[in-house]
């Protein structure tokens, strides 16, 4: 690769983006317990398309 050179994420960087994930699923996980089946879907939809868009950049 001519000049680019790729980087990956650091440590701290992985572990920020785990926290977010935890609480995208503790967030559906919670809706869902309450009975918010449609709530709990939006989510499902907005962290879907989330990381669509990460693998898309």
């Amino acid at each position: 690769m001519k000049g680019e050179e790729i980087m990956g994420m650091t440590d701290n960087q992985w572990k920020d983006n785990l926290r977010g994930q935890l609480e995208d699923w503790e967030e559906v996980e919670e809706l869902l317990r309450a009975g918010k089946t449609e709530e709990a879907l939006k989510k499902i939809e907005k962290v879907k398309s989330r990381i669509n868009k990460g693998l898309q950049d």
